[in-house]
């Protein structure tokens, strides 16, 4: 591939989403889909041929933004695909044209999708339940505040989730919604899930073989919760999907030690490690709610197989 100059505002918006960090895997999907739009209308290329290079090379960097999160590589993979199967039919206005209206069909999906998930996900709520929820996700609170509509005596424990304290935006959006709540450490969830009757957490992954990639600390409260038999569902869409990679070849994205430990607090010797995302295995996981319903953990593979396979 030739030379392509990208735009600096398209850069900007490119590490604007590389650096974000209290997001959900969704959310910056639906970003990343906007990227590729507000380039497509901006774009100063003479010819069918050039734009399609343009769109790919911003497309790899979009991709390569956040590595462990399947669905900005699946809307924007999708995307490009799309745009090149008509490139060679289309005149340059058509082509550009074509990538917006087809940007904001699939976000407009994916927020669909969100909605459905909100449904479904509703449903496994009762009056009276306490949930508990790990790392943020735009699908947990939709799923939450669902609920909150229909039962307005359910409570939610939330962790601070990891060294980007990304819980903490829970916190705030749950109160916007009058949602009642409790913020603990994640050390403390050990100690209080035999408080909760489920667990729901968002997922930036379900890989090949099924295992769920998410917020760093999902894995050990899932640990937690099947000690203490706390059913514990996972609710994506199944934009999240990825039947290309097991879960052993995931980019789990290391961050800056900063988070974790103020530089110079520890003497120099000492290695410090902040992981992002962690990885969970299906035989701890109760379901996935996605926007075509519950599905068992024993049903997850079989499913991308039957449905998935076919369309990577």
């Amino acid at each position: 591939m030739g030379a392509v100059n990208i735009s600096p505002e398209i850069i900007s918006l490119i590490e604007e989403l590389r650096n974000d960090r209290t997001h959900g895997a969704s959310q910056l999907a639906r970003r990343a889909a906007k990227v590729l739009k507000i380039a497509a209308e901006h774009s100063q290329v003479d010819s069918a041929e050039q734009f399609l290079l343009e769109q790919r090379e911003i497309g790899e960097r979009l991709m390569s933004a956040h590595p462990a999160m399947a669905p900005v590589f699946n809307i924007v993979n999708g995307l490009l695909n799309t745009i090149a199967g008509k490139a060679t039919e289309m005149e340059l206005d058509s082509i550009r044209r074509f990538t917006m209206s087809r940007a904001d069909e699939v976000t407009r999906g994916s927020l669909e999708a969100i909605a459905q998930i909100a449904k479904y996900g509703s449903e496994l709520i009762a009056g009276g339940d306490r949930i508990m929820t790990h790392s943020y996700s735009s699908t947990v609170v939709a799923v939450l505040k669902a609920a909150f509509t229909k039962h307005r005596d359910i409570e939610v424990i939330i962790t601070r989730s990891g060294p980007g304290g990304t819980g903490e935006r829970i916190a705030r959006e749950l109160e916007l919604y009058g949602i009642p709540s409790t913020f603990i450490d994640d050390a403390a969830m050990g100690f209080y899930v035999s408080t909760v009757n489920k667990v729901m957490v968002g997922a930036d992954r379900v890989c090949a073989d099924g295992k769920i990639v998410n917020g760093i600390g999902t894995y050990q409260l899932a640990l937690v919760a099947e000690r203490a038999s706390i059913p514990f569902y996972v609710l994506c869409e199944t934009l999240k999907f990825d039947p290309r990679l097991r879960s052993d070849a995931v980019d789990l994205e290391e961050k800056e030690p900063s988070e974790v430990v103020g530089a110079g607090r520890l003497p120099p010797g000492v290695k410090v490690k902040n992981p992002y995302f962690d990885i969970t295995p299906l035989e701890l996981i109760t379901g996935i709610v996605t926007e075509n319903g519950l599905l068992m953990s024993e049903e997850v593979t079989g499913y991308m197989q039957k449905y998935l396979i076919k369309d990577n």
